[in-house]
């Protein structure tokens, strides 16, 4: 089960997954409550017969960083370890009061004596602690804690072509969340802070601001991303699927050098007979708690 919060809601989804098949949900509900009604959460855990079903929980993107650092040079037993005193100058509180912990980037296949990198994701424990316990006060088997940009990750795998590159937008409350992933490896991902709601009025100065200030972030990871990353080329842009991003998703088509597309959760998940997911507002609140549920990561 992934479990996905906001200020305005919370969503819910489960999935069951077979080898060669397309990840099947066997529930998927968004409520408008608050993770701090834990007896609301608790009534839809309950209403559903989900108490049991093992739950991979998200931060809220505001709540964690992703910072990519070089690959310390030890067992693997002791690197989450030395992670911590890897980002112990990057962060700006107490390395002590931090949770860290670290996923790989791949090498560079043709270029073996390069040195290996890999993201180190931080958050303070007390977020860490607040969300744990009211998923747990609301009787859920809470068995990993997770962030948007993998959960985004895990979707984004599955719609990728072999050996190319997928870079991912998602929008999300507080800005657009962009990730690049090829054969189910997360190799770049950034968050750009926009204002809130920028979407509702595309003819406004809002909007364009916005988007212009998305479009050079989106062409410095682009570029980034080349000089970083030579050995793999992109294939696409995808946006995730908004009733809002229409506009958008022609802005980008005209500004940038890759296809842009969007895409339904419908054509890469099956869902349950008799229920409509058709609508593209529920998808996207859908999305994360979608990613989320496909973690294959084994808990620590």
């Amino acid at each position: 089960m992934g479990l996905s919060v906001s200020e305005k809601h919370v969503s819910v989804v489960v999935v069951r997954t077979e080898s060669g098949e397309k990840p099947k949900v066997d529930y998927a509900e968004v409520s408008q409550v608050s993770l701090r009604t834990p007896p609301a959460l608790k009534s839809i855990i309950s209403h559903a017969s989900l108490a049991s079903v093992p739950c991979n929980a998200l931060l809220n993107v505001d709540q964690y960083q992703i910072l990519q650092v070089d690959k310390p040079n030890m067992p693997e037993a002791e690197i989450k370890a030395a992670l911590k005193w890897k980002v112990k100058e990057l962060l700006d509180y107490q390395v002590e009061n931090a949770t860290v912990d670290g996923v790989e980037i791949p090498p560079d296949p043709e270029n073996p004596n390069r040195l290996p990198f890999m993201f180190a994701i931080c958050a303070k424990n007390p977020h860490i602690a607040e969300l744990s316990n009211s998923v747990l006060d609301a009787g859920i088997n809470l068995k990993s804690i997770d962030v948007h940009a993998l959960a985004q990750r895990n979707i984004a795998a599955l719609l990728e072509v072999d050996g190319r590159v997928l870079v991912m937008v998602s929008v999300l409350e507080r800005g657009c969340l962009l990730t690049f992933t090829a054969n189910g490896e997360l190799y770049h991902t950034r968050f750009v802070e926009l204002d809130r709601g920028f979407l509702i009025d595309q003819n406004g100065e809002l909007f364009n601001s916005n988007l212009d200030r998305l479009i050079l972030e989106l062409q410095r990871s682009l570029d980034s991303f080349d000089r970083q990353f030579p050995f793999l080329s992109i294939q696409r842009l995808v946006i995730m699927p908004d009733n809002s991003s229409a506009r958008l998703v022609e802005a980008l088509k005209s500004s940038l050098y890759l296809p842009v597309e969007t895409f339904d959760l419908t054509d890469i998940v099956e869902f349950p007979v008799g229920n409509d997911y058709s609508s593209l507002e529920k998808q996207a609140m859908l999305l994360p708690a979608l990613g989320a549920a496909l973690r294959t990561e084994v808990a620590a």
